[in-house]
């Protein structure tokens, strides 16, 4: 059988700091390829790859911004995988440029949620509006603030979330007078007292870890200055910010911790909602309901605190692999429909069955069927459980509409 090959494109800080070395070596002994890929070249001559790992949110805001070598780089990968379908990418570009807005990241979680009956009351997103221009006088700013019932204090995040030295600069908002001095475009989002206790849901496909931090203390609206801070800063494992530090009348206050039975629900809606296997998730339980925050997500975090990382990462990878060659029909790359094989093959049997209109989106999800094929969109306008819903049954049909969405997503 023909050796796998994983091609990845990680900036020089970012390998170092995953060692992603170890994950190499992993792959080596089962006989995965693993090699850099040079997203200036062709990666037609690089390839064939099977699948691809990369950290491209810095590239990709310097392509919208409209630097021609990063437009080339991100040419290039969307290029070879309009053409190979088949090729996994860890993550789809279109989910990553989702999470890179911060408007946006908050309102798919909220609708996620809303959509769920079993989050309903015990999981939620603070309250937030998106300022988008500095024209806009504190005024109404604060009268817009008020209509979307975001009250003071407020965190202040920049909308742009990463791919920005100022992604993780914030300001602790504690009245109106305060709005002036934040520089729009900026997300205000209802400051949520949590005894200064955060989670992080690292996630790698089907697992996630759940690393606790340290975070803001108690805070209430006042007429108190402006606070700027990093938040890499007071979230960093052994941070000793003032931030951190409890005011002594919060020193008795327990934190609540989160359940872990929410924690899984939660976790299950995000990896089909968002179609990604890597990223990472800031939760924090609030001081008097319990309620569980959303405060934060991010495309292919840090994973500080997991010291399973390679491992877990290794087994996701070894997972994916062995679903395309198991149950993907291979493509024709003329036409991007399927392949002309017996319709008697054990292949096309499976992908019968991962489509069967009979199968509801839970049992395909048991096994990772469903997401599987929804990372192979590049649109979320078209999922699989559209397809299922719909009654489109027909899988020639199914990979014409999802090689049409990938061309249209490329233009």
């Amino acid at each position: 059988m023909k050796a796998k090959k994983i091609g990845y494109f990680l900036p020089e800080r970012k390998r170092k700091k995953l060692n992603f070395d170890s994950f190499t070596t992993l792959c080596k002994a089962r006989e995965i390829i693993v090699a850099p890929v040079d997203l200036l070249q062709s990666l037609e001559d690089q390839g064939p790859y099977d699948l691809i790992i990369h950290k491209l949110t810095d590239v990709i805001t310097r392509a919208q911004d409209g630097d021609n070598k990063a437009k080339q780089m991100m040419s290039n990968l969307q290029e070879y995988v309009r053409k190979h379908p088949h090729v996994i990418v860890l993550d789809p570009i279109n989910a990553v440029r989702k999470l890179m807005d911060r408007h946006q990241s908050y309102q798919i979680i909220q609708d996620c949620i809303r959509r769920n009956k079993e989050l309903k009351g015990k999981v939620a997103v603070p309250r937030f509006f998106e300022i988008k221009s500095s024209s806009i006088s504190t005024q109404k700013a604060a009268a817009a603030l008020k209509c979307a019932q975001v009250s003071f204090p407020c965190v202040c995040k920049p909308s742009q979330a990463h791919g920005s030295v100022t992604s993780h600069k914030m300001a602790i908002i504690f009245n109106e007078a305060g709005l002036k001095d934040v520089v729009a475009p900026y997300v205000a989002q209802t400051f949520i007292s949590h005894n200064a206790v955060l989670y992080k849901l690292f996630f790698i496909g089907d697992q996630y870890f759940t690393v606790q931090r340290p975070s803001l203390k108690n805070f209430t609206a006042g007429e108190h200055s402006t606070i700027f801070f990093d938040s890499h800063d007071v979230s960093k494992p052994n941070s000793s910010s003032f931030l951190n530090e409890l005011d002594e009348k919060d020193l008795n206050r327990r934190a609540i911790e989160p359940e872990s039975d929410t924690l899984n629900r939660l976790a299950k809606v995000l990896r089909i909602e968002l179609g990604m296997a890597l990223f990472g998730v800031d939760v924090i339980v609030e001081n008097n309901s319990g309620i569980h925050y959303i405060i934060d997500i991010n495309a292919f975090p840090g994973y500080d605190g997991v010291p399973e990382f390679r491992q877990a990462l290794f087994n996701h990878v070894q997972q994916e692999l062995s679903k395309v060659t198991n149950s993907i029909l291979p493509l024709n790359s003329e036409n991007n429909c399927l392949s002309s094989e017996d319709e008697s093959s054990p292949k096309e049997a499976s992908i019968k069955e991962i489509l069967s209109y009979d199968l509801t989106e839970k049992e395909l999800c048991k096994d990772g069927q469903l997401r599987q094929l929804k990372r192979s969109l590049s649109s979320s306008s078209d999922t699989l459980s559209d397809h299922l819903r719909n009654g489109q049954k027909n899988e020639k049909e199914f990979f014409q509409k999802r090689a049409a969405i990938t061309a249209n997503s490329d233009s």
